[in-house]
Parts: C-alpha cells; sequence; structure tokens
C-alpha cells in the first residue's frame, strides 16, 4: 500500500517508489518515460537540497552555540567596566546613564510616625 500523507517526506516516498518499481521493458510506459526520467532528476535535485539543508542546520546550531558563549564573555567584561565606572564616579552617580547603567536611586527615608502609645491596663 502507497503512503498517502501530504507530507514532503511521503510524497517523496512515493515518487521513489514509483521510480524504482516502474519497469523500463513495459510497452504502456514507453510514452511517460520523459515525465519518469524528470521525476528522477527532482528526486535527486530533492534529495541534494535536503541533505543541504541539515548541513546548513548544523552550521546554525554551532552559530547559535558560539553566540552564547560570546555573549556570555562580553556580558562579564561589561559587568568589570560598570564595576570600574562606578568605583571612578559613584554608585548614585547620573554619570553612569552616559554608558548605559543604573546609577543607584538615592533613597530618602521618612521617619515613620509615632503611634500613640496605648494606656496600660489599670491595676486593681
Amino acid at each position: 500500500m502507497a503512503a498517502t500523507g501530504q507530507s514532503k517526506a511521503e510524497k517523496f516516498s512515493r515518487w521513489e517508489i514509483l521510480l524504482t518499481n516502474h519497469k523500463p521493458e513495459d510497452e504502456e510506459a514507453l510514452h511517460a518515460k520523459a515525465d519518469l526520467t524528470e521525476l528522477g532528476s527532482k528526486l535527486t535535485e530533492v534529495r541534494a537540497l535536503e541533505s543541504r539543508q541539515e548541513d546548513l542546520r548544523s552550521q546554525a546550531r554551532e552559530l547559535v552555540s558560539r553566540i552564547q558563549v560570546v555573549a556570555k564573555d562580553g556580558e562579564k567584561i561589561r559587568g568589570r567596566l560598570g564595576a570600574h565606572l562606578k568605583g571612578k564616579y559613584g554608585f548614585a552617580s547620573e554619570v553612569l546613564v552616559k554608558y548605559g547603567f543604573k546609577p543607584r536611586p538615592n533613597v530618602i527615608r521618612r521617619r515613620a510616625k509615632e503611634k500613640p502609645a496605648a494606656e496600660a491596663p489599670a491595676k486593681a
């Protein structure tokens, strides 16, 4: 029974089955010889393109991995530079904004309002 799905793999499989099972001596198929040859060349081209696609996927995975490593190293360097700038200008300096760092906010602490002392219960 032939594959009936519509995925690319199933379509290509059907092409391959047709080409493999075709008998060149079949007189009824002589008129389809050009189409069979063309289908064979298309199948070869598709297989080559699939192979190239897998190669490019592999390269993309390697590049993503390399980007992650380089980005991590870059963030370490940026952190060291930030520590240097904070040491030079101070943690709350607005100059840090120019370099892309957030200055420490100036926290204004307000005194808590004192609650009136509750009257002590009278001793009886």
